[in-house]
């Protein structure tokens, strides 16, 4: 996984807005009997949350008021989209969204569900 963008927009003031960090090639998914199906392991997770503590660290003296992270899963399509995972950061509040398949939809759905809010609760407790 690496960063491709990492870019902070300002509000009118001139303080630091929105923190955007975009990272591409990052190893999201696994083969599955019927094709490909959203990675949803402890490491994959652990490191996920490694990455958003690590980038919150940074300048923290000039902290934005939220920050943005895109996961991209390589430059594989998986079916009919190309895996993405979104994290907003702001207040110390978390959210996330997958861009999933419409096979991860359809057979893999709840266990989605779990591991995005098992996600939020590990990144909010950090």
């Amino acid at each position: 996984m690496k960063i491709l963008f990492d870019e902070t927009f300002t509000s009118n003031d001139g303080k630091p807005r929105s923190r955007n960090i975009w990272y591409g090639n990052a190893d999201i998914s696994v083969d599955g009997e019927y094709g490909k199906s959203i990675k949803l392991t402890e490491d994959f997770m652990d490191n996920l949350c490694e990455i958003i503590k690590n980038d919150l660290s940074k300048d923290a003296a000039n902290a934005p008021t939220e920050t943005n992270w895109y996961f991209y899963g390589g430059s594989t399509v998986t079916q009919d989209i190309l895996p993405t995972i979104m994290v907003r950061e702001r207040s110390n509040e978390f959210i996330t969204n997958f861009n999933i398949s419409d096979h991860d939809f359809a057979v893999n759905i709840d266990a989605i569900l779990l591991f995005k809010a098992d996600f939020e609760k590990r990144l909010a407790s950090h």
